[in-house]
């Protein structure tokens, strides 16, 4: 049994627990075998790092020669700050010499196409024979698959925008990943033409939730392991199902409180109901306010004028102020204050969690650009520090 909710990787064992996405698959395929950057979108929990690794595993067992590197691209805020991890990555873990947050990038372009350069070199079998059973030439490798992870719309923008000529001079393949929020000013012109294909990860469907429970029930047939739980695989997936789970992170949050309790049955999988409420409540705000809460339940905790947080919605900390007022009247944010020293504490904020969202039918509050006040507190927040 194996429900953790950590991403697969690009390894035999974890790609047998992979199910589903066969036509995204295929489109980045087909897609880096053209020679085209690709631009994979999907909310967080939909796969995107499995898919790209279940990329990268077919790619090695099918035997193409071309590297492939994998990077996490979800903490860097500049151009300058995605280079370095890149480099440090190709460069084997080294990090790089320009890898201050106000490094040049155009200084880290160049060191890059310099490692990526050293590292093809070094990739090639001296004793390999140059030349095919005809005496033709035999194909070189093919250009390196730069594989970058949860990239901001800050950090890519000024990349792949603006930096956009001198990234396409490095002969590199780009596959990037992010999420709805991130792509709308991600792929804002000149970077839009940067990306010649992009795919969306859409919910997985009833069949497929099935199999990947099934999978992760009894992976590759082992042995049930000393200690573990019996449990009715039929039951679970029925239990599962019957939430809509439209994620695989949903789907594996439901098993494991089935599994740990399976006397809740089917009308009692309360993670099921309650990421299905939250879900709905979501859909009847704005396309900004929902950009928000995408963007705080992928950092957390964040105040207002957190960089992380303008920096990947390029937005102001007054426009923060403005949409947390209306997830507020939804009952969809929490607030807690945070002491640093002398001073006001800060209010930081983040989306209500599932388990705790009370759907609102009157909502009620201070004005909407008072950062004071959500219509949620954190457990233990004191409401009168919150009136101040």
């Amino acid at each position: 049994m194996q429900l953790s909710g950590r991403p697969l990787l690009d390894n035999a064992a974890d790609q047998r627990l992979f199910v589903g996405r066969a036509q995204e698959i295929d489109r980045i395929e087909r897609s880096l075998g053209a020679g085209l950057n690709c631009l994979l979108t999907g909310v967080a929990g939909s796969g995107k790092t499995s898919l790209v690794r279940a990329v990268m595993f077919r790619a090695h067992r099918a035997g193409r020669r071309a590297p492939r590197y994998y990077v996490r691209g979800g903490a860097a805020r500049t151009a300058a700050q995605l280079l370095a991890e890149v480099v440090g990555v190709v460069r084997g873990g080294a990090r790089s010499a320009a890898a201050a947050p106000d490094g040049d990038p155009l200084t880290l372009l160049d060191e890059l196409a310099e490692v990526l350069e050293v590292d093809a070199l070094d990739g090639l079998d001296p004793d390999a024979d140059r030349e095919d059973e005809l005496g033709q030439p035999t194909r070189p490798p093919g250009p390196p698959v730069l594989v970058i992870d949860d990239v901001t719309a800050a950090a890519g923008a000024q990349l792949f925008g603006a930096l956009r000529d001198e990234v396409w001079q490095l002969g590199a393949l780009w596959l990037v990943t992010t999420t709805p929020a991130q792509a709308l000013d991600l792929v804002r012109p000149p970077a839009d033409v940067f990306f010649e294909t992009r795919v969306t990860l859409d919910a997985l469907d009833g069949p497929e939730v099935a199999d990947l429970l099934r999978r992760r029930l009894d992976p590759a047939g082992s042995a049930a392991v000393s200690g573990e739980p019996s449990i009715d695989p039929a039951e679970l997936v029925d239990a599962v199902l019957a939430g809509r789970p439209d994620t695989p992170r949903r789907a594996l949050e439901a098993a494991r409180e089935w599994v740990t309790n399976p006397g809740v049955g089917p009308s009692g999988l309360t993670v099921a109901q309650e990421h299905r409420a939250r879900a709905e409540a979501l859909e009847n705000v704005s396309r900004p306010a929902r950009m928000l809460a995408q963007e705080l339940e992928a950092i957390g905790w964040a105040a207002a004028s957190d960089e992380r947080l303008l920096d990947r919605l390029g937005w102001t900390r007054t426009r923060v102020i403005q949409v947390i007022g209306e997830l507020r009247d939804e009952g969809l944010v929490q607030m807690r204050e945070e002491r640093r020293g002398r001073g006001r504490p800060r209010k930081l904020f983040r989306v209500v969690p599932a388990a705790e969202f009370t759907p609102r039918s009157d909502p009620a509050g201070d004005p909407v650009d008072n950062p004071d006040t959500t219509g949620t507190l954190a457990p233990g927040t004191d409401p009168a520090a919150v009136r101040r």
